[in-house]
């Protein structure tokens, strides 16, 4: 290839993605802190510390990495107000406004603009990205300096202000993941302490994909003579790798919405609870004895506990929850790629020869990402039909997404 040739525009995109082809975590952006987060990115009160491989229980219960009820430290009616610094650029603003947007798209978790309310967050620009877990009353800082102002850093902070912990510190994890505990940087261990099982309940499957597990380098020691960090977690799962989280997994709204409870707390939400109905009943007469045995929940006994007692289990099919969270997490998909500078190139945004890769790269600031819905009246998702019969169309909380889902089903064109 003759680089003489090579269009300026291609040659700036290339290098910008060279140089920005790995995404910062908050645990690499905090790397430096001598004091302030624990455990990577968290404020933890002295109780919440109690939480951590300690196997009596505390005062504390929260939710961790999953549900686990605690009403005085969740945010009331799932509204979360807070302050933005003015140290913040208008540009800067912008970015977190428009992430706490897109978080109120997957849940029914609502962020204003502080008023006169005492429970607050104060999102301020210090010296890392690190947030407290859950609400612990009054103003309560959550710290997003420059280097943190990025959608994927915003949703993991703000999980953890909900009350969400790590993936990767679930009382479980060591069947799902393996911690090369020689690998990791001195003084570091501290941030592979396991949470006590006590403290939460994880009814879900591991999830490798989840934005609150960190990638298999975390805190991991140099490779001066090879210059690459070395891996500190191996995922036990063959072909799985850890990887830069950088958008919600599926698992991940589920989790959300079933702490919201965003079906029944004034919210509308995505309907979690499964129901027993004449289409789902049991088979086997002695369900109940198998439960007690543990059988629901163990993975030798699933498929035939789905088949035989899936009442009792609470294995009863749920394909219209499931098809509704993976649609409004594809709407997530469609945004620019954080290692990407568009609004840069939006110029070429208009150029044919550049469509296809800037519609890759930069959808949301070419404005690609409802432009085949909006061209023709029809819908994006085979399922509408059963969202239309839940209130899909009418219900306020699908306002900002139902328009790119089910434009025909929902006579929007």
């Amino acid at each position: 290839m003759d680089v003489n040739r090579i269009p300026i525009f291609l040659f700036s995109l290339y290098s910008s993605l060279l140089e920005s082809s790995h995404c910062k975590q908050a645990w690499e952006i905090n790397e430096g802190l001598r004091d302030g987060p624990i455990y990577g990115d968290m404020l933890l009160t002295p109780i919440q510390q109690q939480r951590y491989d300690l196997g009596n229980d505390t005062a504390l219960t929260v939710r961790g990495v999953s549900v686990k009820e605690s009403a005085f430290n969740r945010w009331d009616d799932n509204i979360v107000p807070f302050i933005i610094s003015p140290q913040y650029s208008s540009q800067q603003v912008q970015v977190l406004k428009s992430s706490l947007r897109r978080f109120e798209q997957i849940s029914c978790f609502k962020f204003k603009e502080r008023t006169h309310e005492y429970d607050y967050l104060f999102i301020v620009p210090l010296d890392g990205c690190y947030s407290y877990v859950g609400k612990i009353g009054g103003r309560q800082t959550m710290s997003l300096a420059v280097d943190c102002i990025a959608d994927y850093i915003i949703w993991h902070e703000m999980m953890h202000a909900l009350g969400f912990e790590h993936e990767h510190q679930r009382p479980d994890r060591d069947s799902f993941i393996r911690v090369e505990y020689h690998n990791v940087q001195p003084g570091q261990l501290v941030n592979f302490n396991k949470l006590a099982a006590s403290q939460v309940d994880f009814p879900d499957t591991y999830d490798y994909q989840s934005i609150m597990h960190y990638d298999s380098h975390a805190f991991g020691m140099i490779d001066t003579s090879r210059r690459i960090r070395l891996a500190t977690m191996i995922p036990t799962k063959s072909g799985v790798e850890l990887i830069d989280n950088l958008k919600f997994s599926a698992t991940d709204i589920a989790k959300l919405n079933r702490l919201g409870k965003c079906s029944t707390n004034g919210g509308a939400g995505v309907e979690t609870k499964q129901k027993t109905s004449g289409t789902c009943r049991d088979f086997a007469k002695n369900c109940d004895h198998m439960k007690q045995k543990g059988m629901c929940t163990m993975p030798f006994f699933r498929a035939s506990m789905e088949k035989n007692c899936p009442s009792t289990c609470s294995l009863c099919p749920k394909k219209a929850h499931d098809n509704l969270t993976n649609a409004l997490e594809s709407v997530l998909t469609c945004q620019d790629a954080p290692s990407v500078n568009c609004s840069r190139f939006r110029p070429q945004c208009s150029v044919k020869q550049y469509e296809e890769l800037m519609t890759r790269l930069c959808p949301e600031t070419c404005g690609f990402c409802s432009r085949s819905s909006d061209a023709v009246c029809q819908d994006s998702d085979e399922n509408c039909m059963t969202y239309v019969a839940n209130g899909f169309c009418t219900n306020e909380f699908y306002s900002s997404v139902r328009h790119k889902l089910c434009l025909k089903s929902c006579n929007l064109c």
